[in-house]
């Protein structure tokens, strides 16, 4: 009988859990908001659960004096202590962690163990084979005749992976600055990516929380975002290099500091790679979002 109550107590544990986290608006720092209806609704199958537990008990209690096998298919917990010890504190160390550790937010901790992703390109099937290959795929221009301007669909050819990435594009060419918002974050670093040769030169503003890694040097560091698909346990962090002319530029910010910077687009090396890289013009600090992950978003 006192399986039946242990169990009992931990599902409604697990289903209290979730509606401490999701009253106190901590359940979008483990969850994507698309998945937030999912897990709303297994508490119910918790509660559910940890009632047919107790029935159980009760059950158990009152043919305390019976046979409890008659049929012979019961499987019996085991009478080892420490072994029911230890598999009870696998369920009951989480709940413990859940209901009195802080919920933490992803940071630079976090994203030096994940790497910081600079070339969101990478998420889509670009045309040709690499990013950055929009030059390479436009016919030379002759020496004898003047260039004739590039037309917008001439300037962002597609392929079905990239249309919309394309389409995206062409919109944001026509502005004088692009800021880089929350709601299409991970979209906008995707299309600079792809389409880079266009984007030189413009006016990026974006926000996020300094990373930094020693081999970045004195004068660069990335302003980043975890991007989160599903839960906190899938999330990548995307950002972009910011490079500035002189280290004391930004002496005053430090690691997990949510700032907003502005500066040219251009690029530079790392790790061996080309990044898109923002040339500094101006950075502030913020205060840090109330949802600090971004999401893909389909609809842009």
């Amino acid at each position: 009988m006192k399986h039946h109550l242990f169990r009992a107590l931990i599902l409604t544990a697990f289903a209290l859990l979730i509606v401490y986290l999701s009253r106190s608006d901590q359940l979008s720092l483990y969850i994507a908001p698309r998945m937030e209806l999912y897990v709303k609704l297994s508490a119910l199958g918790l509660y559910a659960a940890a009632m047919h537990q107790l029935f159980l008990a009760l059950k158990e209690r009152r043919q305390q004096h019976k046979h409890s096998a008659e049929c012979g298919c019961e499987h019996a917990p085991s009478p080892s202590v420490f072994k029911n010890t230890v598999i009870y504190s696998l369920f009951i160390f989480p709940l413990a962690l859940g209901f009195l550790s802080p919920a933490g937010v992803l940071g630079s901790t976090a994203a030096a163990k994940k790497g910081v992703s600079f070339t969101a390109s990478t998420t889509v099937q670009p045309l040709g084979s690499e990013s950055g290959q929009l030059a390479a795929s436009l016919p030379e221009p002759s020496a004898s005749i003047a260039p004739k301007p590039l037309t917008l669909a001439e300037r962002f050819p597609y392929d079905e992976y990239t249309k919309a990435h394309a389409e995206y594009g062409m919109k944001l060419y026509q502005k004088p600055e692009i800021a880089v918002s929350e709601a299409t974050y991970i979209e906008t670093l995707t299309t600079l990516d792809l389409f880079r040769d266009n984007f030189m030169d413009k006016t990026i503003d974006i926000s996020g929380f300094i990373y930094k890694e020693d081999d970045m040097g004195e004068q660069r560091f990335a302003v980043s975002r975890f991007a989160m698909t599903c839960c906190s346990a899938d999330a990548i962090p995307y950002g972009l290099m910011v490079q500035v002319s002189h280290a004391d530029e930004y002496k005053e910010f430090a690691a997990d500091d949510w700032v907003n910077v502005s500066g040219k687009l251009m690029t530079s090396m790392y790790n061996g790679n080309e990044i898109l890289t923002l040339k500094l013009d101006t950075i502030k600090r913020i205060e840090a979002p109330e949802s600090p992950y971004v999401y893909a978003n389909f609809d842009f």
